[in-house]
């Protein structure tokens, strides 16, 4: 269960127009940490925080021609210029994958799209997973767009999951939208049984079947 290669990538996801792909190497970790600190200045407290610690991709991130580690950052390229990166973590035993963050830089916002079809579910394929996830802001529509516009449920709020600074020293507990996508059929979900749920449970877990976004 290797983490594919650029050019993969490029074969099942091809990139937009004049970007390219290239996994995250060594040598531009601190490339891409001053990038994130230039584009998203408030990142000093939060999940996404970790992403401007050099220690972290040492200890967590696989890196081109390292050892294989469970997270995976794809950064996109325009010529040598840094336009974005995605990074992802897999769940081996779950055969799972989880999309922790997507960052685009802003001179390439709201144009070209950066890559054709569904990165993440390529990705998956590639590798064999079965589940996808993510955790996205409520405060850009562009990425809740996305995801439902490729075939992602919406599960749920996580009222309270992440920090983020809101002004100047002050940070408060935020709200993310909760998506998924299920690449395994439907004959591979076992349904759970009503009787074991509380009411409250199974009030929600009703409405979600019917919406389509469980078993």
């Amino acid at each position: 269960m290797d983490w594919p290669t650029a050019e993969m990538m490029t074969n099942v996801c091809p990139p937009g127009a004049s970007y390219r792909y290239e996994v995250l190497r060594k040598e531009s970790v601190a490339e891409l940490i001053a990038a994130l600190r230039a584009w998203q200045p408030g990142w000093r407290v939060g999940a996404a925080s970790v992403h401007l610690r050099e220690d972290y991709y040492d200890s967590s991130v696989f890196l081109e021609g390292g050892p294989r580690k469970d997270v995976f950052t794809m950064l996109i390229r325009h010529g040598d210029e840094l336009a974005g990166m995605l990074s992802q973590e897999r769940g081996v035993d779950a055969l799972s994958l989880y999309a922790s963050l997507v960052v685009i830089a802003p001179a390439h916002q709201g144009g070209k799209a950066l890559f054709q079809g569904d990165y993440l579910e390529a990705l998956a394929k590639l590798m064999g997973l079965e589940f996808i996830y993510t955790l996205v802001t409520l405060k850009h529509r562009a990425a809740q767009r996305y995801f439902e516009s490729h075939g992602y449920s919406l599960v749920g709020f996580m009222p309270g999951y992440d920090r983020e600074e809101v002004s100047p020293g002050v940070v408060k507990r935020v709200v993310e939208a909760a998506f998924v996508k299920c690449l395994a059929g439907r004959e591979a979900l076992l349904s759970p049984d009503v009787s074991n749920m509380t009411p409250t449970v199974r009030r929600l877990y009703e409405i979600m079947r019917t919406d389509h976004a469980v078993a």
